[in-house]
């Protein structure tokens, strides 16, 4: 690239950060028309909003520590697959089995061999020699206090050890534990690390030593590199075809990531209003990425108060929408997995994910009708509302056509193997339809797409208003900005 090119580039950017508008921005006049006052008020809000909802973090510490009482991994470590033997499984002689090696790189256990054993086929993945796995890796729960031996409870002609545990994790710690096991089951030892297991109701039923064979387990394979090199061929020709404006565009995903992972679903993991954190947490997505998009100007502003509407809007239908159909969230394996831990709101997270889901089509219908109608202004300056609303309309009328089908592609894509199973058990339409995990991306789709449908007439609407009125004392001259 050569110094000219920089420059451009620079230039670019200059151009990029100051006013795009019509009514220009070099004398300020652009900042104090109404439309910004409105957009920097609800900013306020939505400010508010995230200091008063934000997550205190108790309710994720919480669950983390119960993660291994419960029995789920508290911890993934990388592994090497050093060994794969395929040979007839030892527990079922007809059928073969693999026998993978992971030498542990990482965790308390680095350079020890964990063995696990997968039937072939199924859903057993392919191991080759050399590859990284990770595996999951639970903490013992609990430590032996101490042993003793008597009569079995169950069978007073046999012998059992008492063996007293205190609990190490979760919110249990420091509960001591007397379990009966079968002598000759185990070896015991004040001190021991041990796993224990509960009932639903919280009682202690059994307890085992904690060993490698029992803490690891086999979880994934390792594809960091993979997502990296991808992600950079992305940003690059992000970067390459939008120079400074893709730089911009990267900075607002990665600000959208912090807000969602940070604030969003911490705020629901603390038991807060499931509708308020959406509409707060998107709201402040579409003001970070709107405005590190596509810069700090009356265009953006305008397609902004467009957002913010559709979203009030889109949160209210959702709000409605599993209200009316008493979702319940439980429809996953994940989702049930989740009302283990206190004070999650699954079905909030349904509502959540349904204004999330619509926030990103929100910004890319009201930009491009806010930027359609403002090059209708520079292509005749002398259009006034009406010529601007008819053209930006016309617009939004293929635009939405368009998106809403992108919408449920999106949806349909994402569930596309449980559509599958669907067709293959040959059931009724009607009940497919009404089956909840089918309703609610039905439900999703649709409440998002009356969202997109209602952000074209509400930003074409006040697009056409701010740049008709290029003689108000507000906006300034248009003639001087545009040329």
């Amino acid at each position: 690239m050569t110094n000219d090119d920089h420059e451009s580039s620079l230039d670019d950017w200059v151009a990029f950060s100051a006013d795009d508008d019509l009514h220009g921005g070099a004398d300020g006049r652009t900042w104090r028309h109404p439309a910004v006052y409105l957009a920097i008020a609800i900013g306020v809000l939505v400010l508010i909003g995230l200091i008063v909802l934000r997550p205190t973090g108790e309710a994720r510490e919480a669950a983390q520590a119960s993660r291994s009482v419960i029995g789920l991994p508290t911890d993934f470590f990388d592994a090497e697959v050093t060994q794969v033997t395929e040979s007839p499984c030892p527990f079922l002689p007809d059928e073969d089995c693999v026998t993978v090696v992971f030498t542990l790189e990482q965790g308390p256990d680095a350079g020890r061999a964990y063995t696990q054993v997968f039937t072939v086929g199924g859903t057993t993945p392919e191991f080759t020699e050399g590859t990284t796995a990770v595996l999951s890796y639970r903490r013992p729960n609990g430590r032996v206090v101490g042993v003793t031996s008597g009569p079995c409870e169950f069978d007073q002609q046999q012998t059992c050890l008492q063996v007293e545990v205190v609990a190490t994790q979760g919110d249990v710690v420091g509960t001591t534990y007397v379990v009966e096991v079968a002598e000759g089951v185990g070896e015991y030892a004040p001190d021991q690390p041990v796993e224990i297991t509960f009932d639903e109701d919280g009682v202690a039923i059994a307890v085992v030593p904690a060993d490698i064979s029992s803490q690891y387990q086999f979880a994934d394979f390792e594809r960091s590199n993979v997502l990296l090199v991808v992600f950079v061929i992305f940003a690059v020709a992000v970067i390459a075809l939008g120079r400074w404006r893709g730089v911009a565009a990267l900075a607002g995903l990665g600000a959208t990531l912090i807000i969602v992972l940070v604030w969003l679903i911490p705020a629901i993991l603390d038991g807060r209003n499931p509708v308020w954190v959406a509409l707060i947490g998107a709201s402040a997505v579409a003001y970070v990425a709107l405005y590190v998009s596509h810069g700090f100007s009356l265009m953006t502003t305008v397609a902004l108060l467009g957002t913010l509407a559709a979203l009030a809007l889109t949160t209210a239908l959702s709000a409605l929408s599993v209200w009316a159909a008493r979702f319940t969230g439980l429809v996953s394996e994940e989702s049930s997995l989740l009302t283990i831990f206190d004070g999650i709101d699954v079905a909030g997270l349904v509502l959540a994910g349904m204004v999330l889901g619509a926030a990103g089509a929100l910004d890319d219908v009201t930009v491009t009708q806010s930027s359609a109608v403002w090059q209708l202004k520079r292509s005749n300056p002398d259009a006034g509302f009406g010529p601007l609303w008819r053209g930006g309309i016309s617009i939004g009328q293929h635009h939405v056509g368009s998106t809403v089908n992108t919408l449920l592609l999106a949806y349909l894509g994402a569930s596309l193997p449980l559509a599958v199973l669907f067709v293959l058990a040959q059931q009724s339409l009607g009940t497919i339809a009404t089956s909840e995990v089918v309703a609610v991306e039905i439900v999703r789709t649709l409440v998002g797409s009356i969202g997109l449908v209602a952000a074209v007439p509400i930003t074409t609407w006040l697009a056409a208003r701010v740049a008709s009125e290029g003689d108000s004392p507000t906006s300034a001259a248009t003639s001087d900005s545009t040329g």
